[in-house]
């Protein structure tokens, strides 16, 4: 996890060199999403990269490892969750062959049955119309309750239809964590509900940070400084700060 107190301090530091007060908590926040978005999609392609190396035989093994890196990265971000019945666009009733995505579905690993009788039954997916109605129409790769298969689209529907519970693995998109203890929330929970945000406020004069009301990035604590040369980056460019705007830079 990423402390967002602390990078709020680091870019405002930079931002602030004339004691203007540039970097406003509303500007600041207003970026958070973008940054945090762009940073995930950056682990996602390095474990991609990863495997490509691996595949040919590039990839540093043991702890060097590029695709082993990045897929512990990506660990924090797997869930399994139950598929919920979704609508048919013909009518307004539940179909038993479609099935509603998560809403923070980033990427899908898998989607699989798990009955006492049958064990885990995997589902093949399919992302292409006409691919999925030749399988349909073939009286050799028909889907069956052994073998069945999946048409990933805006919902998932699953032929033959099925009669116990879904279940798919899949990458979140990341959202934010707790600064600290709140509830029954420890420090670093995962909050499902809300993107990283800094929250300030006013006491004898002074402006500190509530962190009772901050959200820390869901993101892994090595990513910070790139966290602060993106937003920094961005900062710059709105204000055409070319401190700023080098200072972002050095990444590239």
């Amino acid at each position: 996890m990423i402390s967002v107190i602390e990078v709020y301090n680091a870019v405002r530091d930079l931002a602030n060199k004339d004691q203007k007060g540039f970097v406003s908590p509303e500007m600041f926040n207003s970026l958070l999403p973008a940054v945090q978005s762009l940073i995930f999609g950056r682990i996602y392609q390095s474990a991609l990269q990863g495997k490509a190396l691996r595949r040919s035989g590039a990839d540093l093994g043991g702890e060097d490892s590029l695709y082993l890196k990045s897929k512990n990265f990506l660990s924090e971000y797997v869930s399994t969750e139950t598929l919920l019945r979704g609508r048919s666009s013909s009518n307004a009733y539940e179909d038993s062959l479609i099935f509603r995505k998560p809403e923070n579905l980033h990427q899908i690993i898998s989607v699989f049955t798990d009955t006492a009788a049958s064990g885990v039954i995997n589902v093949d997916l399919i992302y292409n119309t006409e691919k999925i109605s030749r399988i349909l129409g073939s009286n050799l790769s028909s889907p069956t309750d052994e073998f069945p298969v999946a048409l990933i689209s805006s919902q998932i529907e699953v032929f033959p239809a099925p009669t116990t519970e879904l279940f798919i693995n899949y990458y979140r998109s990341p959202t934010s964590r707790y600064e600290v203890g709140a509830d029954s929330a420890a420090t670093g929970d995962i909050d499902y509900k809300r993107q990283p945000s800094y929250s300030a406020q006013t006491a004898g004069g002074v402006v500190i940070p509530n962190p009772f009301n901050c959200r820390a990035f869901d993101l892994p604590y090595e990513y910070k400084d790139e966290v602060v040369k993106e937003i920094c980056k961005m900062i710059g460019v709105s204000l055409r700060d070319s401190v700023l705007i080098g200072y972002g830079g050095q990444q590239q």
